[in-house]
């Protein structure tokens, strides 16, 4: 038994050994300079993460309903009785289909101008955010209470509630193209 502890050490010693000479290797340039240490440390940005815009009074309304939906998520994934996760789910998939409506009106109002017709766009945009935020903000109470005391029928009456984002054709009833 003694003797594998030497021959590990042995080892061990050695591959010290080579790797100080390989380091020391790598220091040295063909000429024999030290080459130079760079400036500064490289910016490393990774390639999955895209920068975010900056804020504006149209993105808070959209995160608002993404936090919302997250929170329902998280909530229902700790529900331990599978047929009440499954039951709750599909009304978490449901707010969840809805973002990207609340993208399309928060895209719509930063492109407004100043004319009076885009004021006016922007009122009734700027007030379905609002409602819907509202409305998000009440689903995810209500699926949070079907955590605690799950409730097929509940439940259902939840998800005939949808959809949560009304269509851009109601909130703008004349198409947007007429002056």
């Amino acid at each position: 038994m003694d003797e594998i502890w030497l021959q590990v050490l042995v080892a061990l010693i050695a591959g010290g050994a080579g790797a100080g000479v390989v380091l020391a290797l790598r220091r040295r340039s063909p000429g024999g300079d030290v080459p130079e240490e760079p400036a500064g440390p490289a910016e490393v940005v990774p390639s999955d993460v895209r920068p975010r815009p900056e804020p504006d009074g149209w993105e808070p309304h959209v995160q608002h309903c993404e936090q919302a939906v997250l929170r329902a998520g998280r909530a229902v994934e700790a529900v331990s009785s599978l047929r009440a996760r499954n039951l709750l789910q599909t009304v978490v998939r449901r707010m969840d289909a809805e973002l990207p409506s609340l993208r399309v009106f928060a895209e719509l109002g930063r492109g407004l101008g100043g004319t009076p017709r885009d004021v006016e766009i922007a009122r009734r945009v700027r007030a379905e955010l609002t409602a819907a935020e509202h409305r998000f903000a009440e689903t995810t109470a209500e699926v949070l209470d079907l955590v605690e005391d799950p409730d097929p029928q509940r439940a259902q009456q939840l998800r005939d509630r949808f959809p949560l984002v009304k269509p851009l054709s109601t909130v703008l009833p004349e198409p947007v193209s007429q002056s």
